[in-house]
C-alpha cells in the first residue's frame, strides 16, 4: 500500500508519501426516503462534496477541505461535516441529517512520487505501492486492477520471467503516471480557493458541454487489457 515495507526496502531512496494538501471525510448515509436521483460533486473554495447512490436507498458521500496535515477537529468529525457543508445547496444538508454520527471516517490524503521502475529483479510493486494516487478519479483500486491483468498476461505471454515483469512495467508505468497526474490536477483545480480563480473555474465549468467532459474521460476509462500475447513487448533481449 501507500507505506509499503517492500517498496521501502528495494527503493531506499525513493520519495515517501506526499501530503496532496487537503484532508477528505467519508460516509454512507441511511436509507433515504427521497434519495437524490444522480450523483453529483460541489465545488466550493477550498471545499469540495460529492455523492453517489447505493442500493436501498443509501448514498455514499465524500468532502474535502484544504487544510494543514494533521489538523485535528473541535468535537466529531461528524459535526465538523455539519459545520462546513452543513448550509450548502440541497441535496448536502439533506444527505448529513442522514448520517449516522459514528459513520463519518476522516483521512488526510497522500500520493507518492513516481518511482523509475515498478521492477527490481523478480519482484514487481503494483496498486498503491507502485503508484498511490489522489482519489479525485477514483482510479486507484481500478489501477490496481489494471496491474493485475497485465501482470498476469506479461507473465502467460513471455516465458522468461525477468523478462515478463519488464514487459508489465513497459506497460503499466506510463499510463498510471498519466492518471496520477490527472487525479492530482483535479484535486488542484476542486480545491481552488482564490476568488479570482474559483470564478474562472465555475464559469469554465458551467461552459464546457457535458459530451466534452465525458469524453474528455476516455483516457482514464477507456483502457483495453492486453487479452493477446502479442500485446505484450518481449523484453527478452532488453
Amino acid at each position: 500500500g501507500l507505506r509499503s515495507a517492500v517498496r521501502r526496502s528495494l527503493w531506499p531512496d525513493a520519495p515517501g508519501p506526499r501530503y496532496a494538501g487537503y484532508t477528505a471525510w467519508r460516509t454512507v448515509t441511511d436509507p433515504l426516503a427521497a434519495p437524490p436521483a444522480e450523483g453529483a460533486v460541489i465545488w466550493g473554495r477550498g471545499e469540495r462534496f460529492g455523492c453517489t447512490a447505493l442500493p436501498g436507498g443509501r448514498m455514499y458521500c465524500f468532502a474535502t477541505a484544504s487544510l494543514p496535515e494533521g489538523t485535528p477537529c473541535d468535537g466529531s468529525e461528524h459535526a465538523e461535516l455539519l459545520r462546513r457543508f452543513g448550509s450548502w445547496p440541497d441535496p448536502v444538508p439533506r444527505l448529513l441529517a442522514a448520517v449516522p454520527e459514528d459513520a463519518v471516517l476522516r483521512h488526510d490524503l497522500y500520493d507518492l512520487p513516481p518511482l523509475p521502475s515498478f521492477v527490481r529483479g523478480r519482484v514487481a510493486l503494483l496498486g498503491d505501492a507502485a503508484h498511490a494516487m489522489t482519489p479525485n478519479l477514483g482510479q486507484g483500486a481500478c489501477q490496481a486492477l489494471e496491474d493485475a491483468v497485465t501482470l498476469a498476461h506479461c507473465l502467460d505471454a513471455v516465458p522468461d520471467t525477468t523478462a515478463a515483469l519488464r514487459s508489465y512495467d513497459r506497460l503499466r508505468r506510463p499510463r498510471t503516471r498519466a492518471v496520477a497526474r490527472r487525479s492530482a490536477r483535479l484535486g488542484t483545480i476542486g480545491q481552488l480557493s482564490w476568488p479570482p480563480a474559483v470564478l474562472l473555474r465555475d464559469t469554465a465549468a458551467r461552459l464546457t458541454p457535458v459530451r466534452m467532459t465525458l469524453r474528455s474521460m476516455t483516457p482514464v476509462l477507456g483502457w483495453t487489457p492486453p487479452a493477446d500475447p502479442a500485446d505484450v513487448p518481449d523484453d527478452r533481449n532488453r
